[in-house]
């Protein structure tokens, strides 16, 4: 038996449907990251889903995929074992290396985030900084904003689709203001996209983490590319959501000439809006 036979002989594809969209019964949200659904139309069946709008087929292992982003069906396999604690016949040591190294370090980065969120109460100026922003009391449990032990930095979990890819340090005081994980220290050995919700379409796409986390408390779909540069991976990221994306410029040319370039890469999916935030306001966040 395969591992892909073994997964759907012991994971229903309604569980997977269900649990990552909040959909039971016979229809949901279509898992297809193409297709902008927001009427259910993918019929869940005993042992596969199949949309009837974009003509999306899977069976439990390409649901997961698309759900989570994975281009490899061997990697969306071993991540899904581990989630459901599902032991596999013999498959490839490196894949298998890959799949565990990847989520102890989801693992890790999350247990990280959850002490420096606990550690918040500690330091009155960085629930202060929080504060200022309308980040209260339940959206900072919300996205396990917190402190650094010494209280000198906000830290923000790395969000994308649902786990926690590394921590980010938003100094109080001085330069730079954010200070990422290196490219190796990220699960998949470079910075993906923040997501810090699940993406529909009608998705706005912005530089600053923060920008991101503010639109997600008014219910809005956002994506960060953590600055004006977008590495080949996070294009390729992109390009593989449904569409439109409407990107927010920052204020000024740096800011506009960014969204430009991105617009280009994009085309036709991705509209750049007006950088018109008030007099003196950068960025939707500020």
């Amino acid at each position: 038996m395969t591992i892909f036979e073994t997964l759907r002989e012991q994971i229903s594809v309604e569980e997977i449907v269900a649990e990552n969209s909040g959909a039971k019964g016979i229809q949901a949200c279509c898992a297809n990251p193409y297709h902008p659904d927001d009427n259910p139309s993918m019929h869940v069946y005993e042992d596969h889903v199949h949309c009837y709008a974009c003509g999306f087929h899977g069976v439990v292992v390409g649901v997961w995929a698309a759900q989570h982003g994975f281009e490899r069906p061997i990697e969306a396999a071993l991540d899904l074992a581990r989630e459901y604690g599902v032991e596999l016949p013999e498959t490839s040591p490196e894949a298998q290396r890959k799949a565990q190294d990847r989520r102890k370090k989801e693992d890790l980065y999350l247990r990280q985030a959850r002490a420096c969120h606990k550690a918040l109460s500690c330091y009155g100026d960085v629930a202060e900084y929080w504060e200022e922003r309308g980040f209260g009391e339940q959206l900072r449990e919300r996205y396990l904003l917190g402190a650094d032990k010494d209280g000198t930095m906000a830290v923000i979990p790395f969000w994308n689709r649902g786990r926690v890819k590394g921590l980010i340090r938003r100094k109080l005081e001085g330069e730079p203001r954010y200070i990422y994980p290196r490219a190796e220290e990220f699960p998949e050995g470079h910075r993906p996209l923040f997501i810090p919700a699940a993406v529909r379409a009608g998705a706005f796409l912005v530089e600053g983490i923060v920008d991101a986390l503010a639109l997600g408390t008014l219910g809005e779909n956002a994506i960060a590319t953590g600055g004006t540069a977008i590495s080949q991976p996070q294009m390729r990221e992109l390009k593989r959501l449904a569409g439109p994306l409407y990107i927010l410029p920052d204020a000024g040319e740096s800011g506009a000439e960014a969204a430009r370039e991105w617009a280009r890469e994009l085309y036709p999916k991705a509209l750049v809006c007006p950088a018109e935030y008030g007099e003196g306001v950068t960025d939707d966040a500020s």
